[in-house]
């Protein structure tokens, strides 16, 4: 009953968050992305003090340039992290059927479906990953703000899912974390996981990494076995 429990809890999780985009025809992203903000903590810019009158010409310090404000923050890159050990990889690959995208499979995990969406899945379910695929109308390179915007806008009608600040990876490739509840019943289930949101030519590829509670540890791992394993077709 547990085994059944988790996988139901696993499927419930990642299926909630992307049957948004089951049913609807594929469509294509504005080339265009004028706004940024994406909701995530930023700071706050701050008006420029009144300068006090000097005191005299002749004690008068040199004035300090103004610092110019910068309309919206750009995170950083991510600074090193401690080296995460990778989980196993079978030696098969999964591979879009439109000819989009292929990304590895985690050992011993089984590939399902989600209406026209990927669904792979740990043998107790309770951690389990998908791919989503948009296209846009050229390969112009957009900026990473954009990118997290862009798998913000996904996922985001899905049960109870809040993104936490984004990091950068590099030019055009970010990872955003994100927690979510899974309701049974009266009672909720904390869930959680991260995106990792690439951009290949006129292609966004959004690998999403889901698990409850028992599996978050691994959520990182699971990102760094798959992350070299999406790649274009």
């Amino acid at each position: 009953m547990k085994k059944s429990r988790f996988t139901w809890m696993a499927i419930a999780t990642i299926t909630t968050l992307i049957l948004i985009l089951i049913g609807q025809p594929s469509k294509v992203i504005k080339s265009s992305f004028a706004v940024v903000n994406i909701g995530l903590p930023t700071q706050a810019q701050q008006a420029s003090p009144t300068p006090k009158p000097s005191p005299s010409p002749a004690a008068s310090p040199s004035p300090s340039p103004t610092p110019t404000p910068t309309p919206t923050p750009t995170p950083v890159l991510t600074p090193p992290t401690p080296e995460v050990q990778p989980l196993p990889l079978s030696e098969s690959n999964y591979k879009d059927p439109q000819g989009r995208f292929q990304i590895g499979i985690l050992e011993g995990y089984n590939v399902g479906f989600a209406g026209n969406f990927p669904l792979i899945e740990s043998p107790e379910g309770n951690l389990a990953y998908t791919v989503v695929a948009k296209t846009r109308e050229s390969n112009r390179q957009i900026p990473n703000a954009s990118l997290a915007q862009i798998a913000i806008e996904t996922f985001e009608r899905g049960e109870g899912f809040q993104p936490d600040s984004y990091q950068e990876l590099g030019t055009g490739s970010v990872r955003l974390p994100w927690t979510g509840t899974l309701k049974m019943g009266a009672k909720t289930q904390p869930i959680q996981g991260k995106i990792l949101a690439r951009q290949s030519g006129n292609n966004i590829f959004l690998l999403l990494v889901s698990a409850t509670e028992e599996k978050t540890t691994e959520i990182d791992a699971a990102i760094a076995a798959l992350s070299d394993t999406l790649k274009p077709i």
